[in-house]
């Protein structure tokens, strides 16, 4: 372990919150590679001076950068990024044209061996960020568009991106597709309206079974206090499916 890292952990220790203690570990041990990133995401955009605020993702793999409100830069931590960019450009392109949420625009970057992603700002807030009474007001709305965006994306088998299936012949069926693999985490949406505005971060979609993901966002969404927002979402998911089985 080097200096600046026993440093970094010394100084984590003292926060409380695992978002806030990342963002100042990263601070501290990649000090300059954050500087260079700023100067970078900077140039990339209108030319002005912005606010750069800072944000990690998960499990600290990248360092996001979210320059005023006109674009997310993603830099790589620990590689290149080269595969796992390119990957999320190719998912990013296709489903835009088949999911009934917004995606936000994903631009590649290349910065000398780096790959750097390059995201349209993605207004709104996050559902975390919004009172549980007030989510459990709205839980139909939300629900029925979740379950509409989990539906149109599940279902689809797009010929692009068959040979990121594990199985190029898979077929999708119930509860088994492509699936975002983050929907408790990922999305915006209008604090006044409730109505999902964006979804971001598609590094980790994935065709598979889907329980898997939903026994995630059931924790999650129960420990923000959004207690049975996922059941409702699966509910109105099985309708849809079973609605189109007819037709079939």
């Amino acid at each position: 372990m080097n200096l600046r890292t026993f440093f970094a952990n010394m100084v984590c220790a003292t926060i409380p919150g695992k978002k806030r203690r990342d963002i100042v570990r990263i601070k501290i041990k990649y000090r300059e590679y954050l500087r260079d990133c700023k100067k970078f995401a900077l140039s990339h955009v209108d030319g002005k001076k912005h606010r750069v605020r800072i944000d990690v993702g998960t499990r600290s793999h990248n360092l996001i950068l979210l320059v005023g409100n006109i674009a997310a830069f993603k830099f790589p931590l620990h590689e290149n990024g080269y595969e796992k960019t390119t990957r999320e450009k190719r998912i990013v392109d296709t489903f835009s044209k088949i999911s009934p949420i917004k995606i936000p625009k994903l631009d590649v970057l290349q910065w000398g061996d780096i790959t750097v992603r390059k995201y349209e700002f993605a207004d709104g807030v996050l559902l975390k960020k919004i009172k549980p009474q007030i989510v459990m007001q709205y839980r139909n709305k939300i629900s029925t568009q979740l379950a509409e965006f989990i539906f149109a994306i599940g279902n689809a088998d797009p010929v692009e991106l068959r040979d990121l299936k594990l199985d190029p012949y898979d077929k999708p069926g119930y509860m088994h597709g492509w699936f975002h693999n983050d929907i408790a985490e990922n999305f915006t949406v209008n604090p006044k309206t409730l109505d999902i505005k964006y979804f971001i971060d598609w590094e980790d979609t994935i065709f598979y079974d889907f329980t898997l993901g939903f026994m995630h966002t059931r924790n999650s969404w129960e420990k923000s206090g959004f207690i049975g927002l996922t059941d409702d979402v699966i509910d109105k998911y099985t309708a849809l499916y079973k609605k189109s089985r007819k037709h079939d």
